[in-house]
């Protein structure tokens, strides 16, 4: 009864990877560039893997493993398991980085996508971000809050203090907050 969806699965499978590939070479300079602002003392290295060996035939893959994957219930390798890897001087970031250097990275890596998608589409991000100020010390804060701002793009972000998200303010910047479950709009100093 799998089998026959073993047909199905791996031409979408290899059309799937293919596009990941392509989009991960055109995001690429995007990346590099931006994570070159927000981790200049690292030199970052980002690779795709798209799931399984690149020298396998998914096809062949999937026969050679099907008893291994069906007593496992699931298939092991696929583009269900592909990964954006990244690396700090050959080392993965998980491994290097401080959690705070990682909250940056995440947060470069989701500006860079969202500069490649505004280069495509025309149409700017909308970002959200929780708790901007963990993990973060005040020129970090302050430099992604200058970088969201010159993305001219809206941006929610959720703080403790509203001291932490000063530098995100303009004149068109509205701030709220939450007490005991309502909601009310921060007045202007």
């Amino acid at each position: 009864q799998i089998r026959p969806w073993d047909q199905e699965l791996v031409p979408l499978a290899e059309q799937i990877s293919q596009w990941r590939a392509e989009y991960s070479a055109a995001i690429s300079a995007e990346i590099t560039a931006t994570c070159a602002q927000f981790l200049p003392e690292f030199e970052l290295r980002f690779s795709f893997q798209r799931g399984w060996d690149k020298e396998s035939d998914y096809a062949e893959l999937l026969e050679r493993n099907f008893e291994r994957d069906r007593a496992l219930t699931y298939t092991a390798s696929g583009p269900h398991k592909a990964d954006f890897r990244i690396r700090a001087e050959g080392t993965p970031v998980e491994d290097l980085l401080s959690r705070g250097q990682l909250k940056l990275l995440m947060c470069a890596l989701r500006l860079a996508q969202g500069e490649f998608l505004t280069s495509q589409s025309g149409r700017r991000c909308i970002y959200l971000i929780d708790d901007f100020a963990s993990e973060l010390d005040e020129s970090r804060r302050r430099l992604l809050a200058d970088r969201l701002k010159a993305t001219q793009a809206q941006v929610f972000v959720s703080a403790i203090s509203a001291g932490h998200v000063i530098d995100m303010t303009d004149e068109k910047g509205k701030m709220f907050r939450v007490e005991q479950g309502k909601i009310a709009v921060q007045p202007e100093d």
